[in-house]
């Protein structure tokens, strides 16, 4: 059974439509290496063959054997003479970065807050929409604060509701002798005023949007 749920919780968050598109985005850095060189300290090739050719005039102790101690301690020289250095190299990174957008299907959205509100599950894209609809940072997590703005958002619609209920409502008249008495969207008090006014011998009138 718990296998089908989260089998079930997955098709959800994968299914779940989002507004907001994914798109590439590269950035080049310079990134510091290390590399050897060679020949970096001329004085120790140098070096090198001087020793190499005291050497060679002692083992040898002719010229020729002078020559070849100089090349073989020139040699010597040169490749101790080796050094590290911190060379740079343009390294270019590309990331998938997601882009949110608003959501202008009113339905989605307020359903999108509810499922979050509750807990249920929400994919991160959508998450992510939601809370760049509703004015909070957009970083996919549902927090504290996202929170507080759903609930905030969730009740501007009701009193937006509430305020549109009470505009298309109708309004009753109460007309005694052509003159209005009063007007409420409550027929029932009205009628109560008229019944009232019938017993006492005055004769009244309940008209639909009237005035």
């Amino acid at each position: 059974m718990k296998v089908l749920l989260i089998a079930a919780a997955a098709i959800l968050i994968t299914s779940q439509a989002f507004a907001g598109t994914y798109e590439t985005r590269c950035t080049t850095s310079s990134v510091p290496y290390q590399a050897t060189v060679k020949g970096g300290q001329p004085e120790k090739v140098i070096g090198g063959a001087i020793i190499g050719g005291v050497i060679g005039k002692v083992i040898t102790d002719n010229g020729a054997g002078t020559a070849a101690g100089a090349l073989i301690g020139g040699a010597v020289g040169h490749e101790n003479s080796k050094k590290t250095v911190t060379r740079y190299k343009d390294v270019e990174t590309c990331k998938n970065i997601f882009i949110p957008e608003r959501i202008t299907d009113q339905y989605a959205l307020e359903q999108a807050l509810l499922d979050l509100n509750s807990g249920r599950p929400v994919s991160k894209e959508m998450t992510k929409d939601v809370q760049y609809t509703i004015g909070v940072s957009h970083d996919g997590k549902w927090g504290p604060r996202s929170r507080g703005a759903a609930e905030e958002y969730l009740a501007s619609l009701d009193t937006s509701s509430d305020a549109q209920a009470e505009a298309t409502a109708p309004l009753y008249s109460l007309i005694v002798n052509d003159v209005l008495i009063v007007s409420s969207a409550d027929a029932n008090a009205l009628d109560e005023i008229k019944t009232a006014l019938a017993s006492a011998g005055v004769e009244a009138q309940i008209f639909v949007d009237a005035y």
